[in-house]
């Protein structure tokens, strides 16, 4: 089942997959879908009821990957690729030793080490000849979400899913699942169109389908415009190869993935949902405020990201520390700034709208260059391999849109600060790029110096101390509940007590004489979030002489 999803591109292997690289790529596999799956019932906080669990999962699957396929010391890399993983690992290092909260960068940096080593693992995994297992696993996972938005869009209820922000499924947010569904649309679209075998092409399309509809339903503007923009890089991509004469694309193909993404949009807009859009023409809607930065969501995101440059600018060389704009926002934003909702506990997103602006603002010019160096050395093996036969230049096709779409939609909301997306992007191009760079045994055996010997033992060491690190993290949600038990507050801060969900509530609820040290915790996490000030305040922790923002 999950062989029929993948991309027939991989070039031929002189021996068939090792038994390692299967059983590294299905526990990959099985842990994004996983990850996909897996939320929290209840939590202090809605978002990471559902982050949290995925983030765990995440760092499980990639150690357990890594110990089986072992691919530290990596091998292959192109030099500006390995320089900008080093430059992004490195510089969210040292950023991470001046941040605010040391913590919450600390776990923001943890996804970012197990992205590297996720995508690392993925090019392994091909190379030894499980590409693709993984690209279908890939698929696979991108529709088992979708149809979790869909069940919720028709009616479905479960715990799992969040109330608010339908159809998010257990993405828990409508945007999260459409960006995620997006991701995959070139992988279904070119199994539809070069699959061998017309039943596999037809069910590539039919998941094609789901995808669609997943990402129509959920009017989310920035999967619209991605997925738009990924498509129409694959199909130049494909139009320059035909051009080339390196392979023929069939009419029926082309009329059979187009038909059913159009059915499936038609179906979307014709059966009766449960979602209370107030607009009459909600779809039409979105369509027409596609690109309006003068109201609404679109003239916040645009002030949002002007003073996130403005903290860039402040902070230019390490950021602020990642994962640390929300508790340095204050610094450049107004009050009456719409990203601020100081009834809340936690006044702010944990992310500004927008990867990039996260990235600059968070990680610097030293961040922004890593992701940059990354990015063009994708993109440069992809055009290359345009020209070097068919099944590379289908292969580089699918991984040119996969990065386009990933950065388009990065530019106006968060998707690979996410655990979900970042995994699912790391396996997809790590497979993709092994197979267009065409990593031999030969190339290999001289791309890394013996001197790096204590990659084997101390990646797997990292990985497994971030991976407890998760694991507590989210017990302590799990104890906490649904956050209306003090007592159970008290056992979830003593597993975690970096958490400023569960500080923020005990430092609120208890009595001054115990709410003090969580009071003072939660003031030395936010130090100008209203609700940290306020706790602090009420138990003499903070000066009356410092003023609150109205």
């Amino acid at each position: 089942m999950v062989a029929a999803f993948a991309v027939s591109s991989e070039p031929a292997r002189p021996a068939p997959a090792s038994p390692h690289a299967r059983l590294a790529a299905h526990i990959l596999g099985v842990g994004l879908v996983t990850a996909v799956l897996v939320a929290l019932p209840a939590a202090p906080s809605d978002l990471d009821r559902h982050q949290l669990p995925k983030e765990t999962v995440t760092h499980l699957a990639t150690l357990l990957a890594v110990l089986i396929a072992r691919p530290f010391p990596p091998r292959g890399l192109r030099p500006g690729i390995a320089l900008g993983l080093i430059l992004l690992a490195g510089g969210g290092l040292l950023s991470t030793f001046a941040a605010t909260d040391g913590w919450l960068a600390a776990r923001a940096l943890a996804l970012t080490l197990t992205g590297i080593a996720a995508f690392i693992t993925a090019r392994q995994v091909t190379h030894d000849g499980a590409g693709r297992q993984l690209l279908g696993w890939c698929v696979v996972a991108a529709i088992v979400g979708a149809i979790t938005g869909l069940a919720q869009a028709y009616g479905a209820t479960s715990v799992f899913f969040a109330i608010t922000r339908s159809p998010g499924g257990t993405f828990g947010n409508r945007n999260f699942l459409a960006h995620f569904a997006a991701l995959a649309v070139p992988l279904t679209t070119a199994a539809a169109l070069f699959a061998p075998r017309r039943a596999v092409a037809v069910v590539a399309a039919s998941g094609g389908a789901l995808l669609t509809a997943a990402i129509f339903l959920s009017r989310s503007r920035d999967a619209w415009i991605g997925v738009s923009v990924g498509m129409a890089v694959l199909a130049l991509a494909i139009l320059a190869v035909r051009r080339r004469q390196y392979l023929a694309v069939s009419a029926r193909r082309v009329t059979l993935v187009v038909a059913t993404a159009a059915i499936a949009v038609i179906l979307a807009v014709a059966l009766p949902n449960h979602l209370a859009w107030r607009s009459p023409s909600p779809y039409a809607d979105t369509l027409v405020e596609l690109t309006n930065t003068q109201r609404g969501s679109g003239h916040g995101r645009v002030l949002q990201y002007i003073n996130s440059l403005r903290l860039a600018v402040r902070h230019p060389l390490l950021g602020v520390g990642p994962a640390n704009w929300p508790i340095r926002y204050g610094d450049v934003a107004l009050p009456t700034d719409p990203s601020w909702v100081f009834s809340d506990p936690i006044p702010l997103n944990p992310w500004p709208s927008s990867d990039w602006m996260a990235l600059i603002s968070e990680r610097g010019l030293v961040g922004l260059l890593g992701v940059l160096l990354v990015g063009i050395g994708v993109v440069w093996r992809g055009v290359r391999a345009l020209g070097e036969g068919a099944r590379p230049a289908v292969t580089a096709a699918v991984l040119l849109a996969l990065a386009a779409t990933a950065a388009v939609e990065g530019s106006f909301d968060a998707v690979l600060l996410l655990p979900a997306p970042l995994l699912l992007v790391a396996l997809a191009s790590g497979s993709l790029l092994d197979v267009v760079d065409h990593v031999g045994p030969s190339e290999a055996s001289h791309a890394v110096s013996p001197a790096l010997w204590l990659w084997r033992p101390g990646v797997p060491l990292l990985l497994a101390a971030i991976t407890l690190r998760s694991v507590l993290q989210t017990s302590a949600y799990l104890v906490a509940g649904n956050g209306h038990s003090t007592a159970r507050l008290e056992a979830a801060a003593r597993l975690d007590p970096t958490s400023y969900a569960i500080r923020i509530s005990l430092a609120d609820r208890l009595p001054c004489p115990a709410a003090r040290p969580h009071a003072a915790a939660a003031l030395k996490m936010a130090p100008d979030w209203p609700s940290a000030r306020s706790a602090a305040r009420r138990c003499q922790t903070l000066p009356h002489s410092v003023q609150l923002p109205s």
